[in-house]
């Protein structure tokens, strides 16, 4: 006969059947104290008088439960775990099973095997305190936009930063690049993709950095608002009707914050699975799976579905919007300086010269050189070395205005 040792529980059980068998307890009391029905306290009578202490045994002890998942594949989870898939977390990592190794099986069971085997340990989780802010009701209300500094490719290839949205009320990123250098003009290049896509929304809210808001010291002027001068970025967003609220703390934009952090896991050890290395490849697996599978996973639907991004008007060009413009003064020989080169303008069908008016110059995107005076872009060229030597003031000149 096979021994069997008991639980504590079923001790229990055995202890208040034997008592109502003597006689000792009713069958209603009996029920109450195992919190049974009393047909059930009938049955387990039975059992323990034609089988003794065996009649108590689940029928299913020492029995592999017909559900158990096969060893060989148990092992096989615990195995990629501890090797490809290195640094997943448990959601990501079961998405991968599923998606990549035709492995079909939940979480929780993953969570189990992978306790059971010693490959993952219970995180603690220690309360935060925070200040919850209900979503904007519309997409393109409100966009939540920054720079993740983070070590992307893991030492793999160059030190790249990710810059990108997501909009407030729906979670969905309509666009992100990766980039050397968080510049105003990658910034640019960036926020211009997202208008592009999607239009422009009311209002982006980004921290206090010095390429979105001009943050100056030293003087009482510069603490009036209309006197401060606004940045690249902020300008563009003005000229798009867009309105820029800024944060006090990074908590303050915890939207944003929260979906740089899922990057930093799930984005980053995707890179480390396809072995990617460069910017161009980062950017290339960024584009082409990596948004639209988390967009599809977590974009979650607005409380209300009209949505407030605005389209482009007709006639707009993004191009003379997202660049960077400045002013000069045109010299009396019809140039100008700019970043150290000097610009011939040439005379148009409505004026011969330009001299001492006040010209925009606007420096896209792509590195090209645009004048423009009144809304109207002025054609010239650039001086050469060869050329500038001739415009050189003589010694007499350089005199009279102190050269």
């Amino acid at each position: 006969m096979e021994r069997w040792q008991l639980s504590t529980k079923e001790l229990s059980r055995y202890s208040v059947i034997e008592d109502a068998i003597e006689g000792y307890l009713k069958a209603g009391q009996a029920a109450e104290q195992l919190e049974l029905s009393t047909r059930q306290i009938f049955r387990l009578k039975k059992r323990l008088k034609e089988k003794g202490v065996e009649g108590l045994i689940h029928g299913n002890r020492g029995r592999s439960s017909p559900q158990r998942i096969p060893d060989a594949l148990r092992d096989t989870i615990d195995y990629l775990y501890r090797g490809k898939y290195e640094g997943f977390n448990l959601s990501h990592y079961t998405e991968m099973l599923e998606e990549r190794e035709e492995i079909f099986i939940c979480r929780e069971t993953v969570r189990r095997i992978l306790l059971e085997k010693g490959s993952y340990e219970k995180k603690k989780r220690y309360p935060k305190h925070r200040s919850w802010r209900e979503p904007m009701p519309k997409e393109g209300m409100m966009l939540q936009y920054d720079t993740s500094d983070h070590d992307w490719l893991e030492g793999r290839g160059p030190k790249i930063k990710l810059m990108g949205g997501i909009d407030d009320a729906t979670k969905h990123v309509p666009y992100a690049q990766f980039a050397y250098q968080d510049t105003t003009e990658e910034n640019m290049v960036t926020f211009k993709e997202i208008v592009k896509k999607k239009g422009s929304p009311l209002s982006v809210y980004v921290d206090k950095d010095s390429k979105f808001i001009t943050t100056r010291h030293g003087g009482l002027h510069v603490n009036i608002k209309e006197h401060q001068e606004k940045t690249q970025i902020a300008r563009a967003w003005e000229e798009l009707g867009i309105n820029a609220i800024f944060a006090d703390s990074p908590q303050g934009k915890g939207r944003i914050e929260r979906l740089w952090g899922t990057f930093q896991d799930r984005l980053v050890s995707e890179l480390r699975l396809e072995g990617i290395s460069t910017l161009e490849e980062a950017n290339e697996y960024l584009h082409s799976v990596f948004l639209s599978k988390y967009n599809k996973k977590f974009t979650r639907e607005p409380k209300v579905k009209e949505i407030a991004y605005r389209g482009i008007p007709e006639g707009m060009d993004l191009d003379r919007i997202f660049c960077i413009k400045e002013e000069r003064r045109v010299q009396g020989d019809n140039t100008i300086s700019y970043k150290g080169r000097r610009y011939q303008i040439l005379p148009t069908a409505t004026r011969f010269g330009f001299a001492k008016a006040k010209v925009e110059v606007q420096r896209h995107l792509d590195g090209t050189i645009h004048i423009f005076y009144k809304e109207e872009e002025l054609p010239h060229k650039p001086i050469m070395f060869q050329e500038e030597k001739r415009y050189a003031p003589s010694h007499k000149e350089a005199l009279a205005v102190g050269v």
